[in-house]
């Protein structure tokens, strides 16, 4: 096996040894793998052999599902599942191995896509920006609350036909039902219904806030068969929906229970499967989906939202794939498309039965986005085509023709599909749903299908996208490889589109790129290959969104020059400004230019901004002065940004621990700068950037002999958690992981290797924001390397007091190129690239590098929402992703450390950990705060 073999293995012993319960439900959230043997009879003595393998018993091993022998689960109840995705597709290689098996996939929990109608819901979540940006339309919804029905002829099929889907049962894996006027409990068969991550037979949703999609399997089974009295309306509404609870997010990279919910269709003798949900390629999916056809079922499933190709099952060349339109038969703004894609329905502003968390059990309607309500649309349509002419006759038409009836619906459906003008058929299916034509065709006319199927790469004008879709395509070849290393090829194909388009970066987990598998690596085939070329050189970091609310600030009062002791109001900002102020202002702005531009390696591009915004300045700050920062266009608002950091926020760029004074005496801090020049050498000295196999993911600084503290989130970047019940967790660092305390963050003569985690806090971070929780690691780093030794600590600040006290600080860190979520307008007006790309030209950023960003605490510790600890406090300094982990000074005595940089967002507020309160606390022991230096 490869080099990484013995620490996957020694990372499953962890896991072993953490597990504590003997649960077979297929709970979300924990480690698990599913294991596809080579023969049935293999199972013998499997138990045994991985008992071996672990050196311990605890774990659950089962068979999926009777009707697919050769496929079992293993897994690890209790376990939260704290490891990386390439980690754990790294431990499934090795016991795939090991255990002679055709295939050993391990659930992921991943994101792949946005679910743009869950992510409008909540605007805190980190997917919301590219949310807006990619796939949400700002189209204004139809008034007619009938209208996708009617757009897909269903009011006219329902004349042809009145049983209106009477007697069909489709079969939903989704998130589970939740109750509501528009869902009559006539048309859910509770009675063949089951949660499969709950472990019964209820599938009610709980609308729990803390999972990704809660309220969804609501909407969705609504636009199938809501009835007709209701101010909505489903395609089917005489029609019955079965619940099947399989998944509490619908961005699956969890296949097991989907595989089982399908399994579990199988058995109630379901007509359809309609599945809004989909991932990355799973075996036991694609098993479970050969069955399911093979028994005469109906298997339709969503395209995918925000990632342009299509998503799995929805890949899959025997599932019926939906693609999105509009209210003008225009493709959805969000929609995937491939020659994967079967048919097109609408998915914007759809009206929905709506749920939420915290709704007080009042159900709503409301127009909801996404390829969910396509596929449903279409699922409702297949059942009053099978009501029109009867189970039993169209399975004896399939029969004749030697065909499955998902095969004769198809050839059905892409017949009588409307062609709108100007269709591109090889991205969108046959046309949209026209039920009416459908229901008219008599069987025997059904024309049989064309079987003029293409390879995305071979599409005319095949988009970028399309050699992710080869390898969602081609993983579902039966060749040895394919199988064995399918679902980790197309997750790390979709991950690479993520790197590679900025806009779709705030779908990506962790800075740190993920690496393949050892036996992947080995035996990549070359599609995977030039598919990984489109991940971006540079990460795109994201600064976790904020769930609080910032405080509001002023930039007024940063702007306007004022005289030495004139108290910074709003009154006297606007006073200066109305005198001599902004001229002073406008001499300020064009100083500062002049001398970036001779700093900077300058470009007409960046030349031309800086004149634009030279020549902005005083029409954008009278504007601001009259009107305030809420009335100003997103041109004003970069503007604004701009100059705030210019004059009172800027970020000076540290060479040889050291700030240039020119730039310096244009902007507010040249007296404090001035004083405090002899100790910013040490103070630089001792902050290094944190990479992993070169990579940049963050930035630290050095606490102690041998101590370096960053965030636990930029921790999670670099090593992978095994949490274990009443007994803390192991740490188990990635290769390569580095801190480099040079400049410029190249050369290796002030790099030092990263050992591996001393102290951490004990809640997962993840992407999210939670004031009660400690972001902060500290790190077990060595002390010299070949050519130099660990810099020395300036020392930490010991006095909370001083967190509680509003003064000015500083931010010492390297920040990183910024990604779309990180840039969102927090007007919400706009999220786009332009604010950042703007800036960018602008100040010359050399991103990746480090910079000394002065500020002020706005809010002091004690006095942040939400803060139970009394151990945040929020300032204003410039910060950017890759800040995360950044040193935050004081000016007092000889700069020394008083906050952990942890969270903050462009235009809006950053937030930072008061060390004297974490000293305080039990989060980070006493052996380990004694090593550390403090004032």
């Amino acid at each position: 096996m490869g080099g990484d073999t013995v620490i996957e293995l020694d990372i499953l012993r962890s896991v072993c040894e953490a597990c504590d319960a003997e649960d077979p439900v297929l709970r979300p959230g924990i480690i698990r793998f599913e294991l596809e043997l080579k023969r049935p009879d293999d199972a013998g003595g499997l138990e045994a052999h991985i008992a071996g393998l672990l050196k311990d018993g605890r774990f659950v091993l089962q068979p999926l599902d009777p009707l697919l022998p050769t496929f079992y689960v293993l897994q690890f109840p209790g376990v939260a599942r704290t490891i990386a995705p390439d980690r754990l597709f790294a431990i499934a290689d090795y016991l795939a191995g090991e255990l002679e098996l055709v295939s050993c996939t391990p659930d992921i929990g991943s994101t792949l896509y946005a679910e743009p109608d869950a992510h409008r819901l909540d605007r805190t979540n980190p997917e919301s920006a590219a949310v807006d940006a990619l796939c949400w339309s700002k189209a204004s919804a139809p008034t007619d609350f009938h209208w996708s029905a009617k757009a897909v002829r269903a009011p006219e099929a329902w004349a042809i036909s009145p049983k209106k889907g009477a007697g069909i049962i489709v079969a939903q894996p989704d998130t589970g039902v939740a109750s509501h006027p528009e869902l009559d409990t006539e048309a859910l068969r509770f009675d063949l219904a089951i949660d499969i991550v709950g472990g019964d037979k209820d599938p009610a949703d709980p609308l729990d806030p803390s999972f990704a999609n809660p309220g969804h399997g609501t909407a969705t089974a609504s636009v199938v068969v809501s009835r007709e009295r209701g101010q909505m309306v489903g395609t089917a509404p005489a029609a019955s929906l079965v619940p099947i609870r399989c998944t509490t997010d619908v961005k699956i990279f969890d296949g097991t229970p989907v595989a089982a919910a399908i399994l579990h269709a199988v058995k109630i003798k379901a007509d359809i499967i309609t599945m809004s949900l989909g991932g990355i390629f799973s075996r036991s999916i694609s098993a479970a989906i050969g069955v399911a056809v093979d028994r005469g079922l109906i298997v339709l499933a969503a395209a995918g939202n925000c990632v342009n190709f299509v998503v799995y099952p929805a890949s899959d060349d025997r599932v019926i794939a939906v693609a999105g339109v509009d209210s003008n038969d225009k493709p959805w703004k969000g929609t995937s498309a491939g020659p994967s894609v079967t048919i097109a329905a609408p998915a914007e502003n759809v009206y929905v039965a709506r749920r939420t968390p915290n709704d007080l059990g009042i159900g709503t309607v409301s127009g909801g986005q996404g390829t969910s309500f396509a596929v449903t649309t279409t699922a409702g349509v297949a059942a009053l085509w099978l009501a029109r002419f009867g189970r039993d006759k169209v399975r004896a038409e399939a029969k004749r023709r030697g065909v499955s009836v998902q095969a004769l619906f198809r050839a059905a459906l892409t017949a009588t599909a409307r062609r709108p003008a100007r269709w591109n058929s090889w991205l969108y299916g046959a046309g949209v749903v026209d039920a009416a034509a459908l229901l008219r065709l008599a069987l025997a006319k059904i024309p049989a299908a064309t079987g003029n199927e293409i390879a995305p790469e071979a599409v005319p004008d095949a988009p970028e996208s399309a050699a992710v879709a080869q390898v969602f395509a081609d993983a579902q070849s039966t060749d040895v490889v394919w199988a064995r290393y399918g679902a980790e090829a197309s997750y790390l194909a979709a991950d690479a589109w993520r790197r590679g388009d900025a806009g779709r970066s705030a779908l990506l987990e962790t800075p740190a790129r993920p690496l393949p598998s050892p036996g992947l690596q080995a035996k990549a085939p070359t599609v995977l290959k030039r598919s990984l070329r489109f991940a971006n050189a540079v990460p795109h970091l994201q600064a976790p969104i904020l769930a609080p609310t910032p405080p509001a600030r002023h930039p007024l009062t940063i702007i306007a020059p004022l005289k030495p002791g004139q108290e910074s109001t709003a009154e006297n900002a606007r006073a200066s400004l109305a005198g001599t102020g902004l001229r002073d202002l406008q001499d300020l702005i064009e100083g500062t230019l002049t001398q970036i531009e001779s700093q900077t390696e300058s470009t007409p591009e960046a030349t031309a901004a800086r004149r634009d915004l030279l020549n902005s300045t005083e029409a954008v700050v009278r504007q601001l002065a009259s009107d305030g920062e809420a009335a100003l266009s997103i041109e004003g608002r970069i503007v604004t940004e701009a100059l705030v950091r210019l004059k009172g926020r800027p970020a000076f760029k540290v060479e040889d621990g050291a700030i240039s004074s020119k730039h310096a005496e244009f902007t507010d801090w040249s007296a404090l700068l001035t004083a405090a020049k002899q100790y910013l050498p040490a103070l630089c000295a001792s902050v290094g950037r944190i990479d992993v196999a070169g990579a940049h993911v963050g930035t630290g600084w050095v606490a102690g002999p041998g101590l370096v503290v960053t965030n636990r989130h930029v921790a999670e970047a670099i090593a992978d958690v095994v949490v274990k019940r009443g007994s803390g967790s192991k740490w188990f660092m990635r290769d390569g992981v580095t801190i480099n305390f040079s400049d410029n963050g190249r050369g290796n003569e002030l790099r030092f290797k990263v050992k591996g985690v001393a102290a951490a806090g004990d809640a997962q971070i993840g992407r999210s924001v939670d004031f009660a929780h400690l972001d902060m690691v500290v790190l077990d780093v060595e002390t010299e390397n070949t050519t130099a030794k660990l810099p020395a600590t300036v020392g930490l600040t010991g006095d909370p007091g001083e967190a509680a006290t509003l003064q000015d600080i500083a931010v010492v860190g390297y920040p990183a190129r910024p990604d779309r979520s990180a840039l969102e307008d927090p007007s919400g007006k706009e999220a786009t690239e332009t604010i950042g790309g703007r800036l960018a030209m602008i100040f010359g950023l050399d991103y990746g590098r480090k910079y000394f960003s002065p500020g002020t605490i706005v809010q002091a510790a004690g006095g942040v929402k939400a803060d139970g600890n009394h151990w945040i406090f929020s300032h204003d300094a410039t910060t950017l992703g890759g800040s995360s982990g950044s040193a935050i000074i004081t000016f007092s005595n000889d700069l020394p450390i008083l906050g952990l940089h942890f969270a903050g967002q462009v235009m809006t507020a950053n937030y930072a950990h008061s060390l004297a309160a974490v000293k305080q606390s039990p989060f980070i022991g006493a052996d380990v705060t004694e090593r550390m230096v403090w004032r």
